[in-house]
């Protein structure tokens, strides 16, 4: 048997990378060999946002760097159709490197426009 470091799944003998993830298989799954962490942790908030939309870009980027987490929706609208509010919620072990991205993307000073450069 071999298995899938990714998402742990199982195959049988001669099958040797994984269908769905890509990865080399392995013989057995060990916690040095397994690509996700499955020890405790605590989910602290990052920041909070005034809609939605705003939490889930933040969240993106953060996700897209592998920072690990989730959106904690705030209130729900009038018509049952739409979030208001919201927190980014992460894993406290991902502060440092969640803090420092947000900062580089969303509290950097703007770049000068075209109009304010002269000539």
């Amino acid at each position: 048997m071999a298995f899938c470091p990714d998402c742990e799944a199982e195959y049988r003998a001669g099958i040797t990378e994984c269908p769905d993830c890509g990865v080399s298989l392995v013989e057995k799954l060990t916690p040095e060999n397994t690509v996700h962490d499955k020890s405790d942790r605590e989910f602290i908030p990052l920041r909070s946002f005034k809609n939605s939309a705003e939490a889930e870009m933040v969240f993106e980027l953060l996700e897209r760097n592998g920072i690990r987490g989730f959106v904690k929706a705030g209130d729900v609208g009038i018509f049952g159709t739409s979030f208001h509010g919201g927190a980014v919620m992460i894993d406290e072990r991902d502060l440092p490197r969640a803090v420092e991205l947000y900062e580089a993307y969303f509290e950097s000073e703007p770049a000068p426009s075209t109009e304010d450069q002269t000539e």
